[in-house]
């Protein structure tokens, strides 16, 4: 069985999506965190009013920052040869994408999880449980952890 991370992304729109922040959490509990620059001003009317009021005023870093970060997060928690990114949104997978350069590493494999993989009312019930509210990256990528059903088929 692969390692699994469970990744969510927040982004400014969905006509022409930029990162605006990042959050990983391994089945087995490790995190990754980061936050994007940004322009507000490409950000949409939802994200201004939901997913801005969420970040820190922290650091912000660009999108090659981030990569060389997670690939050193990924090197640090690998515990497999093969690690399997879980995502449930295929703007997910567009945004590791433009992170990794289109150059995804080595025996890292991307992965959708559709309704049979993820019990969402078990999401909704772990943002309400942990009082974290939904529109945050690492917030998110918990919640999936959360709510994985525990099994996957066949990883190729």
């Amino acid at each position: 069985m692969p390692q699994q991370i469970f990744v969510d992304t927040e982004f400014t729109n969905f006509e022409s999506p930029k990162l605006i922040s990042i959050g990983l959490v391994a089945l087995s509990g490790e995190e990754f965190y980061a936050e994007a620059e940004y322009n507000q001003y490409e950000c949409s009317k939802f994200v201004q009013e939901y997913v801005i009021p969420l970040l820190s005023e922290e650091s912000k870093y660009s999108l090659h920052d981030i990569r060389e970060r997670l690939l050193r997060w990924i090197e640090l928690v690998r515990n497999e040869e093969v690690l399997l990114i879980c995502y449930d949104s295929e703007y997910d997978r567009k945004m590791l994408e433009k992170i990794f350069e289109f150059q995804k590493p080595e025996a890292v494999l991307l992965r959708n999880l559709g309704p049979c993989y993820i019990d969402a009312s078990k999401c909704y019930e772990f943002h309400a449980m942990n009082k974290q509210p939904e529109h945050h990256a690492l917030h998110d990528a918990r919640a999936l952890r959360y709510a994985f059903r525990g099994w996957l088929r066949k990883v190729r």
